[in-house]
C-alpha cells in the first residue's frame, strides 16, 4: 500500500489519474478525428493549421512557434508540409523581412471545420451515454478545467 508522502508525490490523490484517464481518451477523439479527416496530416501539423486558421490571419510563423511550444525549426517543416498540401499559403512579411507570413487556404479552413464538426459528434455522442445530471456535472467541470488550464497574462 502507497503511503501518503508517495500518494502526494505522484499527484493521486488530487485525482490526477482520473484526469488522466479522461486526457486519454480526448487525446484518442482528437487523434482519431484528424486521421479519419486527412490521413495526410500528423496531430501536430493539424494543430499548427488549427492555430493559423482560427487566428485573424496572417499569422506570425513565431506566434505559431509560441502557440505550439516548439521550436521555430519544427513548427518551419510543419508548415512546409501545410503548404505543400495548399492548406496554408506562406509569405514573406513586407514590413519585417525577417518574419513569414501565414494564412489558411480554403481548403485549410474547410479541414478545420470537419474535424472540429467531427469532434463535436463524438463529444456529444459520449455525453448522451451519461445520465443528464452526470452530463451537466461535468460540463460545469469542463468549464473550470478549461479556465484553470488556460496559460495566465503576466
Amino acid at each position: 500500500m502507497e503511503d501518503n508522502s508517495q500518494s502526494a508525490r505522484n499527484g493521486s490523490d488530487v485525482g490526477t489519474d482520473e484526469a488522466l484517464a479522461v486526457m486519454r481518451a480526448m487525446v484518442w477523439i482528437a487523434d482519431s478525428t484528424v486521421s479519419e479527416v486527412t490521413a495526410q496530416l500528423t496531430l501536430t501539423q493539424f494543430r499548427a493549421l488549427v492555430i493559423i486558421a482560427e487566428a485573424k490571419p496572417p499569422v506570425i510563423m513565431g506566434r505559431v512557434a509560441d502557440d505550439l511550444a516548439m521550436n521555430p525549426s519544427s513548427v518551419t517543416r510543419a508548415c512546409d508540409r501545410l503548404v505543400q498540401l495548399e492548406l496554408v499559403q506562406r509569405a514573406r512579411n513586407p514590413l519585417n523581412r525577417r518574419e513569414t507570413l501565414l494564412a489558411p487556404t480554403a481548403n485549410g479552413r474547410e479541414i478545420v471545420a470537419r474535424v472540429n464538426r467531427q469532434r463535436r459528434e463524438m463529444l456529444a455522442d459520449v455525453l448522451q451515454r451519461m445520465s443528464p445530471a452526470d452530463r451537466s456535472a461535468a460540463m460545469a467541470v469542463f468549464a473550470r478545467f478549461a479556465e484553470a488550464a488556460s496559460p495566465t497574462e503576466d
